[in-house]
C-alpha cells in the first residue's frame, strides 16, 4: 500500500512530529510512504525524516517579505490567495488562523490528485480536510493527539458535523476513544485507540548515580512544569546534590524563570531549551518527571522508560495511567498536587536500589510501544479498510526484548566519559578528522577500529569551541548524522583534579561541536546567590584540599586588566571556597558604564584560579541560568546594575549597566500644534532627573511602530514633538482618526528603561484644525503602563448637535 500523513509543519519540534516520524519509519518496512506537510518554515527539519519516507511540503513560509492581507495573515510565496481566510480548512481548529485560501488550495490539489492508498490525518482541521474532500477511492483516517476534552465546543461541533465522512477514527488511549463514542456518535466510522509507538533509544541509562532529575515536554500551561519546580524546592535543602533539568521551548519560559529565581533555584534548576535528540537527554537522567494536568498519551512518558528511566507522573485524564504501572516502573501521583508530586520523587531520590529495580522494569515494560509492535495495529486497520485484510503470514511476531532497531546506524557515534576524553567511531571512517576554530586546525588519524580519541590535554587544545570536519581525499564536510553519549557526568568535584574536559554538542545545522574546557587550576562554581546588596560565590577548587584563609577573588576589567577589585575568599580544606563580592566597590567610580569583569581566585600562594561551571557536562549556562541582578544607587547621577552571568566559554563573570533614575510620571498632555500638523507632548515626572540622563517616547503600535523619538529633559518636564502625522495619508485628510500606543522611556543615554504612566489621568485637548474641524488628542494610560494617543478630527457642527442633544 502507498500510506500518506497529513501534518501541520513536520519541520518543527514537538510529540506529534516524532508520533508521525515513528509511524513512517515502522511502515517504510513493508509499504510506501509519503508525509505531507501544509507548511515548510525552515530548510531541513529539525528532526530527521526516516529512510525511505518522501516529504512533500505544500505551502513554503521561509522568504516571507512582511505583507499581510486580510486580519494580518502573511501572503506566504506572495500569494493574494493567502490573505484570504480559510473556507476548507475550519477556523475553529486552533491552527485555524494560521491557514488561508492557499492552503485550501493546495490541500485540494493534493487530495484529489494523489496516489495514496490511505490518508492519514494528524489533527482536527486536517482531518476535516480529508472527510470533506478526499475521494472516496481512498481510505479516509483520522488521528486524535490531544483529547476530547482539550477541544472548543465549537470545534467538537464541527468535528460531529464532517467526522462521519471518515472511514476510521484513532485515539491514543481506550479512554479518550470511549469518550469519542459516548458523546460524539460517528455512525459506519471505526472508532479506536492505538497507543503511539516510541523506537528504542541507541543507548539507555541505569539511573543510579547521576542525581539529575529530568522532564521534557512544552513549556505550556497544561504541563504544570511549575507544580514540578514547587514540588523539587520543598525537597531542595533534604537533598542537597540533585539538580532538576527541563528541556523544552514555550511561552512558560520567562514565567519559569521568574519562579525559580523567586525560589532561589538558579544553581538547581535549569531550563535547558529544546533538543532535537531527548533520548540523549533521558539517558543523563537518574528518573524523569511529568506534571501534566492533561496528558492525552504521553509521549515524553514512554520515552524517558525506554532510555531506562522510572517515571514520577501525575494521574492526570487520559495518558499516564495507560503507560505507567504504579509502583513498578513508576510512580503516579494525585494530579495537580505539588505535595503528591514531592513525594513521589522523594522516594526515588532517597533509595538507589528502588530507582535500579524500576529502571529494568521501565525498559522491559515499555517494549509494549515498540514500533514494530504498534505497526502491526496500523497495518491491520489500513488494510481491512481498503479490502485487503492482512492473513497470518503478512502479520510480524511481536518484537522481542531487546528490540532491534530500525533506523540505520548513524555515522559517528560520540562517546563522552567521566575521564574528560572523547571518542568519536565512524562506521565509513575518514582519512583524517579536523578540528577547527578561527586561525587553527588540529589533526588526528582514526585507528584500526575507525575511532578518533580526542584528548585534550595530549592535543593541548586551546578552551574554546571546536568545529569537527572530516577529511575524505580532497573533500572536507562537518560531521553530521551522529548520536552523542555522556557517562559518568556529573563529575564528583572532590575526584576531579584537574579540568581537562571535552563536552560534545551540535551546532544549529546538525555539526559535531567540540567545547574544550581546560585550566592547570580552576575553581567549580557550585552556587551563586545575590542577596542583601551582596554577591556571593561558593564551590570547590579542584585538586586543592588545604585551607588557604588569605585567598582572594580578583574581578578585572576585561579590557583594561590593570583596572581589578579584590573580595576575601577563604577557602576551607577539602578546597571550599567562599566569596563575597560588593557590587558597590566594583562599580566604584564607574558608574553609568556598560562593562564586563572577569573572575579568577588567587590563592595566597599566587596560584590564579579560573572560575566557571563545568563539571555537570553541561555548555552555554548563558542561555539557561540567568542571575538576578543587584543595584546600585549613588547619592547622585544615575546608578549600575551588577549581574553574575557565563561568558559563551561557560566562565563566571560581572557585567555592569547603567541604572535607569527611579522616577514616576505625575501628567501626561499631548496636543496638536496650532498648524494642526504634529502632535507636542509634554510630560511632568515627580523628580527631577539626574544631568546626563535622556529620555524619549517609543511608539509601540500604529504607524512607525518601533521609532523612537527623543524628548528635551528640564528637570521635571519631558517635552517633544515627534513627527507621527508626518504620513502622507495624514495630510490634508477631512475627518482624520488615528490611535498609537507610545511607551516613556528615560534613562543614561543607550540604556533607556521604561517609567510607566498607568496611574495618570486622562487627557483630551482640542484645537481648531482647518475649515470646520476641530482636532481632538485624547491621551489615556493603559494598564501595563503604556499611553493609548488618539487623533480625531471632529466636524464642529457635529459637536454642537452632540452638545445641545
Amino acid at each position: 500500500m502507498k500510506i500518506a500523513y497529513l501534518i501541520n509543519d513536520m519541520y518543527g519540534i514537538g510529540g506529534t512530529i516524532r508520533t508521525v516520524a515513528n509511524q513512517a519509519a515502522a511502515l517504510a518496512a513493508r509499504h510506501e510512504v509519503e508525509i505531507v506537510s501544509v507548511f515548510r518554515h525552515r530548510d531541513e527539519p529539525a528532526l530527521p525524516v526516516p529512510p525511505g519516507v518522501a516529504l512533500r511540503p505544500l505551502v513554503d513560509v521561509r522568504d516571507h517579505d512582511g505583507s499581510t492581507g486580510v486580519g494580518g495573515r502573511p501572503l506566504y510565496e506572495g500569494s493574494e490567495r493567502a490573505g484570504l481566510p480559510p473556507v476548507l480548512f475550519p477556523p475553529e481548529d486552533s491552527r485555524g488562523s494560521t491557514h488561508s485560501r492557499l492552503t485550501d488550495d493546495r490541500l485540494e490539489q493534493y487530495l484529489s490528485t494523489t496516489d495514496a492508498d490511505v490518508v492519514v490525518g494528524t489533527r482536527p482541521g486536517l482531518n476535516v480536510v480529508i472527510a470533506r474532500c478526499a475521494p472516496d477511492r481512498v481510505v479516509k483516517v483520522g488521528q486524535e493527539h490531544l483529547t476530547y476534552e482539550q477541544h472548543s465546543g465549537s470545534l467538537r461541533r464541527v468535528m460531529a458535523e464532517e467526522y462521519p465522512g471518515l472511514d476510521a477514527f484513532v485515539t491514543v488511549t481506550e479512554a479518550d476513544a470511549r469518550t469519542y463514542a459516548r458523546n460524539m456518535p460517528l455512525p459506519g466510522v471505526r472508532v479506536l485507540s492505538i497507543p503511539n509507538s516510541v523506537p528504542a533509544p541507541p543507548f539507555t541509562t541505569n539511573g543510579h548515580n547521576s542525581r539529575t532529575i529530568v522532564s521534557a515536554g512544552r513549556l505550556a500551561p497544561s504541563k504544570r512544569h511549575d507544580l514540578l519546580v514547587k514540588a523539587f524546592a520543598s525537597l531542595a535543602e533534604e537533598y542537597p546534590d540533585w539538580t532538576l533539568r527541563i528541556y523544552g521551548r514555550g511561552d512558560r519560559r520567562k514565567t519559569l524563570a521568574r519562579l525559580v529565581g523567586s525560589l532561589g533555584l538558579h544553581d538547581r534548576v535549569w531550563l535547558m531549551g529544546p533538543h532535537t535528540h531527548v533520548e540523549e537527554a533521558w539517558a543523563q537522567g537518574a528518573f524523569a518527571a511529568v506534571t501534566s494536568s492533561e496528558e492525552p498519551f504521553g509521549m515524553t512518558i514512554v520515552e524517558a522508560m525506554r532510555s531506562g528511566l522510572p517515571v514520577v507522573s501525575t494521574d492526570c485524564p487520559h495518558g499516564p495511567a495507560s503507560i505507567i504501572r504504579d509502583q513498578e516502573d513508576g510512580f503516579l501521583v494525585p494530579n495537580k498536587s505539588v505535595q503528591g508530586i514531592a513525594e513521589g520523587m522523594s522516594r526515588l531520590m532517597a533509595d538507589d536500589r528502588l530507582r535500579q529495580r524500576m529502571s529494568a522494569a521501565a525498559l522491559a515494560d515499555s517494549e509494549r510501544f515498540d514500533p514494530a509492535n504498534v505497526v502491526r495495529l496500523h497495518e491491520g486497520l489500513f488494510s481491512d479498510l481498503a479490502g485487503a485484510p492482512l492473513t497470518a503470514s503478512d502479520v510480524a511476531p511481536p518484537v522481542p526484548v531487546p528490540a532491534p532497531r530500525t533506523e540505520p546506524p548513524v555515522s559517528c557515534r560520540v562517546r563522552a566519559g567521566g575521564d574528560g576524553l572523547v571518542t568519536l567511531s565512524f562506521t565509513d571512517p575518514p582519512d583524517l578528522v579536523e578540528l577547527v576554530r578561527p586561525g587553527q586546525r588540529v589533526t588526528l588519524a582514526p585507528d584500526w577500529r575507525g575511532q578518533v580519541v580526542v584528548d585534550p590535554a595530549r592535543e593541548r587544545l586551546a578552551a574554546v569551541t571546536w568545529e569537527v570536519t572530516r577529511v575524505d581525499g580532497d573533500a572536507i564536510t562537518p560531521v553530521r548524522d551522529l548520536e552523542i553519549h555522556q557517562q559518568g557526568y556529573p563529575l564528583a568535584p572532590k575526584r576531579t583534579p584537574e579540568l581537562s574536559l571535552v563536552i560534545p554538542t551540535r551546532s544549529a545545522k546538525g555539526g559535531l561541536l567540540l567545547h574544550v574546557r581546560r585550566s592547570a587550576h580552576h575553581a567549580e562554581v557550585e552556587h551563586v546567590e545575590v542577596a542583601e546588596g551582596l554577591i556571593t560565590v561558593q564551590g570547590r577548587v579542584l585538586g586543592h584540599d588545604e585551607a588557604d584563609a588569605r585567598a582572594r577573588m580578583v574581578v578585572r576589567l576585561r579590557n583594561s586588566p590593570r583596572t581589578l577589585r579584590e573580595f576575601s575568599s577563604p577557602v576551607a580544606i577539602g578546597g571550599l571556597f567562599t566569596a563575597v563580592i560588593d557590587p558597590a566597590a566594583v562599580v566604584r567610580g564607574r558608574h553609568g558604564d556598560s562593562e564586563t569583569w572577569e573572575m579568577r581566585l588567587v590563592l595566597s600562594n599566587g596560584t590564579e584560579c579560573s572560575v566557571g561551571r563545568h563539571l555537570p557536562g553541561v555548555v552555554g549556562y548563558k542561555k539557561i541560568i540567568e542571575y538576578p541582578a543587584q543595584d546600585v544607587r549613588p547619592a547622585r547621577g544615575p546608578g549600575s546594575r551588577v549581574r553574575p552571568y557565563y561568558t559563551v566559554n561557560d566562565r563566571l563573570g560581572l557585567r555592569t549597566s547603567p541604572l535607569a533614575p527611579t522616577v514616576e510620571v505625575e501628567d501626561v498632555r499631548v496636543r496638536a500644534t496650532a498648524r494642526g500638523d504634529r502632535l507636542r507632548f509634554a510630560v511632568r515626572l515627580t523628580d527631577a532627573l539626574p544631568e546626563g540622563v535622556a529620555a524619549a517616547v517609543e511608539v509601540v503600535r500604529g504607524s512607525d511602530a518601533g521609532q523612537r523619538y527623543p524628548l528635551d529633559v528640564e528637570g521635571r518636564l519631558l517635552t517633544g514633538t515627534p513627527p507621527l502625522l508626518a504620513r502622507p495619508e495624514y495630510t490634508g485628510t477631512d475627518g482624520l482618526r488615528a490611535t498609537w500606543q507610545v511607551r516613556l522611556l528615560v534613562g543614561p543615554a543607550g540604556a533607556l528603561s521604561r517609567i510607566g504612566a498607568g496611574s495618570v489621568l486622562g487627557h483630551t485637548a482640542r484645537r481648531w484644525n482647518h475649515g470646520p474641524y476641530v482636532r481632538s488628542v485624547t491621551a489615556s494610560p493603559l494598564a501595563n503602563g503604556d499611553l493609548k494617543v488618539t487623533v480625531a478630527d471632529v466636524h464642529l457642527w457635529s459637536a454642537i448637535n452632540r452638545r445641545l442633544r
